[in-house]
């Protein structure tokens, strides 16, 4: 019986944790862009695969900001001391099921108001934040 008590906090923790955890765990899973055959006339579309769909509200047409989060490097201490998070592009939603939505790029933010990122594009890994209407 005298586990109980700290079972029952460990739980408590654990459920806090993973509520505090899912806000920003949406992010760019995958990257997919249709193979080349060699027509210039056609324009070469590239998929983002979000691991946010219609149960976190995310619906067809609605737009999703992508975050970069970037560590910095404190040169005085020469350690490490935080990570930033920036907005870098807007994407449009195409195709939303429960979980998983695949989204096109609206307008990708320009360099005078991005943070110096390499490359200037959409990576796997990136922060994803449904936005307002």
């Amino acid at each position: 019986m005298r586990w109980l008590i700290p079972f029952m906090f460990y739980l408590s923790f654990l459920s806090f944790v993973s509520i505090e955890s899912q806000a920003s765990d949406f992010i760019v899973y995958s990257v997919y862009r249709g193979l080349n055959l060699g027509n210039e006339s056609e324009k070469q579309e590239k998929d983002y695969y979000i691991n946010m769909g219609s149960s976190h509200g995310v619906r067809e047409g609605n737009i999703l900001q992508i975050l970069r989060k970037s560590p910095t490097f404190d040169l005085l201490s020469e350690q490490y001391y935080r990570d930033v998070i920036f907005p870098i592009a807007w994407v449009k939603v195409i195709h939303s099921e429960k979980f998983a939505s695949i989204a096109r790029l609206e307008k990708i933010l320009p360099e005078n108001q991005t943070p110096a990122i390499s490359p200037r594009a959409i990576m796997v890994g990136d922060l994803v934040r449904i936005l307002p209407r």
